[in-house]
This record gives structure tokens, sequence and C-alpha cells, in this order.
């Protein structure tokens, strides 16, 4: 510890935000979910399920990475095999969840006349996205080991499977999602914009009091913070991810050399902070930019404090 760079003491604090921020955000969009008993709708299921993964993604990633700062974890064949693998199952977890949210508000606006999922149905979905996160991650749960030197290392029949998986894991994990996200909130602002035109012309004419045009006023800006949220959202996700999956990419097809590897390790180390902190911003993105999610947060909060006093 004592011997340690003024670097090291800088990403541990950085780590010890992100966890920090992380960590209450996602508790709290927990708790106030679940406080809502039946009266959940299903896309707050989904949002339920991005919080889960998001803290689970919270409570396994910086607390590792700040204790191996100042040492090196003790792993064994378990750990290779099961917790740096669920590792990533949580990172496909968060990408899967958001992907399905993009798709359920696209049903709700885009196609309001379809009939909504139902819970049973949207249990279902999230079963499905669990299921499916499992399967990506077992070929890497079955091929990594611990090496004489003590460290996890994957051991794949060869160098083309290792790049296959690696390949499979960028569109998986990035580009296809990453096209779904932009493509259907790009066709949800445009259906938002073209609904609020024909509105604007039908309205325009029989606006006469202040109130009207309050409330009018109230709608346009209701909106626009809806277009704003969803290109946070395609900007977020597309900058946060880039690197990592550009690191991993460059270090199976890059063609090796002294100089690529090491600007891919300093690509890795930087990209595990942004990872981290698109698990922390999360919750700030799809519930406190919305005014309702907020005041029940901060209800949340009172509850707790007032709780915390009883209590002492």
């Amino acid at each position: 510890m004592e011997n340690q760079s003024p670097e090291t003491y800088v990403k541990l604090t950085i780590f010890i935000g992100i966890f920090a921020v992380g960590f209450i955000g996602n508790l709290l969009t927990i708790i106030v979910i679940y406080r809502k008993g039946q009266t959940r709708s299903p896309y707050q299921l989904l949002v339920l399920n991005l919080a889960s993964s998001d803290l689970l993604f919270i409570l396994s990633a910086p607390p590792t990475t700040s204790y191996e700062l100042f040492a090196v974890i003790g792993k064994s064949q378990f750990y290779c095999r099961v917790v740096t693998p669920m590792v990533t199952m949580f990172y496909f977890l968060s990408i899967f969840t958001i992907t399905s949210m993009a798709i359920q508000r696209c049903r709700s606006i885009v196609l309001p006349y379809r009939p909504n999922l139902s819970k049973k149905m949207m249990y279902a979905w999230i079963a499905a996205i669990w299921f499916l996160s499992f399967i990506i991650i077992l070929p890497l749960a079955i091929v990594t080991e611990l090496n004489e030197k003590s460290q996890c290392e994957e051991n794949w029949p060869s160098f083309s499977h290792r790049q296959a998986y690696t390949m499979a894991l960028f569109l998986l994990q990035y580009l296809i999602p990453l096209i779904i996200i932009a493509t259907i909130y790009v066709k949800i602002a445009r259906r938002l914009l073209s609904a609020e035109v024909s509105l604007s012309r039908e309205r325009n004419a029989s606006f006469t009091t202040d109130e009207q045009k309050a409330a009018e006023a109230r709608r346009i800006k209701t909106r626009n913070q809806a277009i704003r949220t969803l290109a946070v959202v395609v900007i977020v996700f597309a900058i946060c991810l880039f690197p990592g999956q550009i690191s991993w990419m460059l270090m199976d097809f890059g063609g090796g050399g002294k100089a690529l590897k090491k600007a891919v390790a300093s690509l890795l180390a930087f990209s595990n902070v942004l990872d981290m902190l698109h698990a922390c911003v999360n919750p700030v993105i799809y519930c406190l930019l919305n005014e309702r999610y907020r005041k029940e947060y901060i209800n949340c909060l009172v509850y707790l404090f007032r709780c915390n006093r009883e209590n002492n």
C-alpha cells in the first residue's frame, strides 16, 4: 500500500465513486419498483431486471478491480470457471435488457393498437434473457482454466475458435444491440415528431385560453424530454461499450506487435472504467430523467432516512 503510485489511488477513487453511485442508484431503482407490488407494469419489470443485473455487475467488477490494484486475487479453478464468466453474464443481461426495453417502447408508441404483453409473458421474456446470457458465456466457462502462474487463461482448441467467439461477442454484445436500439429510437422519435405536427395543426386554432396554451407547452416539453432521453440512451451505449469491444477485436485480429499490445492494454483498462460507468448511469437515464420516478426516489430516500432515525 505504501509504495503505490498516485495513479493507483486516483483509479481507486474512481472505482469507489462508481461503486457508490451505481450501488445506490440501482438499489433505489429496485426498491422503488418493488414497492409497486402488483401494480408493476411489464415495462417496469424490465427496468427492475436492468437494475438487478447492473447491481450484480457493480457488486462484482469494481471490488475485484480495486483489490487487484494492490494485490493479486488468489484464483482457483472455481474462480476461473464460474466467477469470471458470471461477470460477463451480468454484462450480457444488462445489454439484452436495454435492447428489450427499446423493443417494448416501440410496441407501445409506434404500434399502440397492438395488445400489450402480459406480466406472465414478460416474466417468460426475462427468463429467456437470463437463459440466453448463460448459454452465450457457457463456452467461456468451459475453456477458462487456472494456469501454472495461478491466472485464468482461455484454452481454446485453436486460435480460430477464439477469434470466432470474440467476433460472436462483438456482434451479440455491441453491434446487433446498437443497431436495434438506434433503429427503434429513431423510429420512435419520428413518430413523436409526426404526431406532434398533426396534433398542433388541429389544436392551434382551438387554443384560446392561457391554460390551454400552458398545457400544450408542457406536452411539448414532455415530448422533447422523451426524445432527448432516447438520444442519450443510444449515445451512452455506443460510447461506453465501444472501447472494450474494439480492444478485444484488436487483441485477436490485430496481428500482434509490442506497440499494439501496449495500446490494447491501455484501452482495456480504460474500457473497464466505461463498462462500470455504463452500469452506473443506467438508473440515471431510465429513472432519474423521469419526473415521476424522481419523486418516488425522493420519497424512498425520505422513508429510509426516517427508518434510520427511528432505529437510532
